[in-house]
């Protein structure tokens, strides 16, 4: 999981080093695999403005620039066709260090040249991070920044972690999953948002659509809503760097929302177009022998009865928690959508991915066993979003199938036993503060605990004690030694001891 340290940052205060935070957040049980500074090779680049060009007096390809810093104007010598005047430049001054070596002041057929005007490649960027950016030629600012700016600062360059997370840890397969674990690590506040949706369209979704669970034992639950007045266009810059710097590329501005609330919150979803939907009405089922659907890829797929699929009135629309199917893919000429936020039985979309041969980022999510809480928080993120972007207008309320209401698990909360556990003699107080910053809920009356609906890997005692373990900090507890009246002798089993008289 690629984790964006600035997107991070959205819901908790990262206040150390990327290399500590590291260290610490691998010692607290989240593992980091790669840190990536991403402009680390790149010093002394600036915004500058084209304010004249002119050709060169010896050279048929060279063009003599005059470029605004902000604090003085540069000359600079460039072979790049593609600028003019006005544009807005990344400008490696004299002295400054890029990938490829350092900038120094030097002459271009008798001409001085105070500094470089750079492309992507020269960054060390691609087009998956800016792909405004031309296949060949100087990278232009597509909007106003200002004269002077680091160009790290200026393209929002950023500090990526890669994590490693454990089958067990779905919730961390989220930035919210790991700013949640940053929060305890470090000590700092977790700060949740609360998506608010205006639902300018008014009428009610329940007009729209209606939801049917044939099959709950691999569908507990389904949640929908209607977009409207839907525009299909690219998705704004800083959400198109997040995913690419996440690892996803952006499409379209309701495919990278989709994908956008999926990393942000752990919660796949998809986009249908709603004027395919016959009959209006979704159907959650078993596929039928025989039945086919062409996915979003092209490709016929056929189905068997061990398969999830969301159809409409009278065939499959998708692989459920894989691939969309062709029939409903939203276009350029959609301008109504059906979002879909539902839990699907892990097992099952391992198993048809299996047979499938596609194993997509939302399959990965699903497989591992999802939060079923999840569902309706994420969709009103991706209202929220969807809305703030002006990509369309949302219908009045959510269309929720739950048919597996969730159910709060209660544990024994016993201190004494998880010191005696850990051969550790940390404080009451210590344990309810490290088990609260988590999310549960603590009752120091009836001593209890009621993990968070994202914790389905907390049920015993023993991960109650792994949890205090790894927050309470490894290093703050101390080995011992087993008294010699507690050890015994080893003896060998009958077996052994057999096999030794046959040897001898």
């Amino acid at each position: 999981m690629k984790a964006p340290v600035k997107w991070l940052k959205d819901f908790v205060d990262i206040n150390v080093p990327a290399k500590e935070y590291a260290e610490r957040m691998t010692l607290s049980g989240s593992k980091v695999e790669a840190v990536e500074d991403m402009g680390k090779d790149i010093e002394k680049v600036v915004v500058g403005k084209i304010v004249s060009i002119e050709p060169h007096p010896n050279a048929d390809r060279l063009r003599i620039c005059r470029v605004d810093i902000g604090s003085e104007v540069l000359q600079i010598v460039t072979g790049a066709p593609n600028v003019k005047e006005g544009d807005l430049i990344p400008l490696a001054l004299v002295g400054a260090k890029l990938p490829g070596g350092e900038i120094k002041l030097s002459k271009l057929r008798g001409v001085e040249s105070h500094g470089m005007m750079c492309s992507i490649d020269e960054l060390n960027l691609t087009k998956e991070y800016l792909p405004d950016a031309p296949e060949h030629g100087v990278y232009v600012f597509s909007g106003d920044v200002r004269l002077g700016t680091d160009v790290k600062e200026a393209l929002d360059l950023d500090t990526v972690v890669d994590f490693e997370i454990t089958s067990n840890r779905p919730d961390c397969l989220s930035i919210i999953g790991l700013a949640r674990e940053s929060a305890v690590t470090l000590g700092t506040e977790f700060k949740e948002h609360k998506p608010e949706v205006r639902e300018e369209a008014g009428e009610d979704v329940n007009d729209y659509i209606s939801i049917e669970i044939k099959d709950p034992d691999l569908c507990p639950r389904y949640s929908a809503r209607v977009i409207k007045d839907v525009r299909i266009e690219p998705s704004p810059a800083w959400m198109q760097r997040r995913l690419a710097a996440a690892g996803m590329r952006p499409i379209n501005n309701i495919v990278d929302i989709t994908n956008y609330v999926m990393l942000e919150y752990g919660q796949p979803l998809h986009a249908f177009d709603y004027d395919q939907i016959q009959g209006k009405k979704i159907i959650v089922r078993r596929a039928k022998e025989g039945e086919t659907i062409r996915t979003l890829d092209g490709q016929d797929r056929k189905l068997d009865i061990e398969m999830l699929v969301i159809c409409d009135e009278n065939r499959p629309v998708a692989v459920a928690g894989v691939m969309g199917g062709e029939n409903s893919e939203v276009t350029e000429n959609t301008r109504t959508i059906l979002l879909e936020s539902a839990n699907f039985k892990g097992a099952s979309i391992r198993m048809t991915g299996k047979k499938m041969g596609l194993r997509s980022e939302a399959a990965i999510r699903f497989e591992k066993g999802l939060d079923i809480q999840n569902t309706i928080p994420a969709i009103n993120r991706c209202a929220e979003l969807i809305e703030l972007l002006g990509a369309g207008k949302v219908v009045r309320g959510i269309a929720d199938c739950n048919c597996k209401p969730y159910e709060k698990r209660v544990l024994k909360f016993e201190p004494d036993r998880i010191n005696s556990f850990l051969g550790t003699q940390i404080e009451t107080g210590t344990m309810v503060k490290i088990f609260r910053d988590l999310g549960f809920e603590v009752d120091e009356k009836a001593m209890t605990l009621v993990p968070p609906s994202f914790r389905n890997d907390i049920v015993e005692l023993a991960d109650l004690c792994e949890e205090v373990a790894r927050f309470y900090d490894y290093n703050n507890i101390k080995p011992s030694l087993l008294s010699g009246k507690e050890a015994t002798q080893g003896r060998k089993t009958y077996k052994q001891r057999m096999e030794d008289i046959i040897r001898n």
